[in-house]
């Protein structure tokens, strides 16, 4: 949209300066964690001084109108705002979207690090480099994702998703200031308090991989997703107890903003 019109999705725009964005899963119509997504986008546009005209109700009012159009009831939407040489525009449409299939949840995923770092982890700024960058990573070394580590080998996250460790049913992640604040990530510290599970922050290295029992990833398109292994350390995380509470609670969490959703947009 630009100054309250719909701008085609076709038509070429370029902009300016790395756009804010969000991915906002679809789930039978309706948008997942809608409400926390919007908060997060706030944050990041306040992190690059813009100002966006546009409400929460009136981005979910396009969204349904996109989902209508579409078809689409099971996807993920593309949430981007920046600067055009068209003006300040919002931008929604639907991307392709790949879901881990049952066996990943049963199996685990394999994953590996690499030396990369990002600029502003707490904004979610477009950066095409870094995607073709992560792309090539995972095509020639066959992983699901790519694990961020500085030159010093301090683990940060995964490219598309926050990254959690298991000892002694203590979960581990990295600090808040090197990582960005997945809305699935923030929705699980929820599910750590309920459950009363220790939760800690610290600086994890990747020569200290071995310390622990089992690891997971989460993010919006795989929620909680074992990991078989990080580069050749291999882990028992399918079995692991507390991955399985979590992986339950998650998706009773997603059941209940689901519903929570329909009774106050729909």
């Amino acid at each position: 949209m630009k100054n309250g019109a719909q701008v085609d999705i076709n038509e070429e725009v370029r902009y300016l300066q790395s756009p804010v964005y969000e991915v906002i899963r679809i789930i039978e119509g309706t948008p997942l964690f809608f409400q926390e997504h919007m908060k997060r986008f706030q944050t990041s546009l306040e992190l690059v001084n813009y100002e966006c005209a546009y409400s929460s109700e009136t981005i979910f009012d396009q969204i349904k109108n996109l989902i209508e159009t579409t078809g689409l009831k099971d996807n993920n939407i593309r949430l981007e705002y920046g600067v055009t040489d068209l003006g300040m525009i919002l931008m929604l449409f639907m991307v392709k979207s790949e879901y881990p299939n049952k066996s990943f949840y049963e199996q685990g995923v394999r994953v590996k690090t690499a030396c990369i770092v990002r600029g502003n982890p707490h904004a979610k700024l477009v950066n095409k480099h870094y995607l073709e960058q992560i792309s090539a990573l995972k095509a020639v070394s066959d992983v699901y994702e790519i694990i961020l580590k500085n030159e010093a080998g301090k683990i940060a996250e995964g490219s598309k998703s926050n990254l959690f460790f298991i000892k002694d049913q203590t979960i581990y992640s990295a600090k808040e200031a090197d990582i960005l604040m997945g809305i699935t990530r923030l929705e699980l510290m929820a599910i750590f308090e309920k459950l009363d599970l220790t939760y800690i922050e610290l600086d994890i290295y990747e020569e200290t991989l071995e310390r622990y029992e089992a690891c997971f990833l989460s993010g919006t398109s795989i929620g909680v997703l074992p990991i078989e292994s990080v580069n050749e350390m291999k882990y028992n995380s399918t079995s692991n107890h507390v991955i399985i509470k979590l992986m339950g609670a998650y998706n009773t969490a997603v059941k209940n903003n689901l519903e929570n959703t329909r009774r106050l947009y729909l």
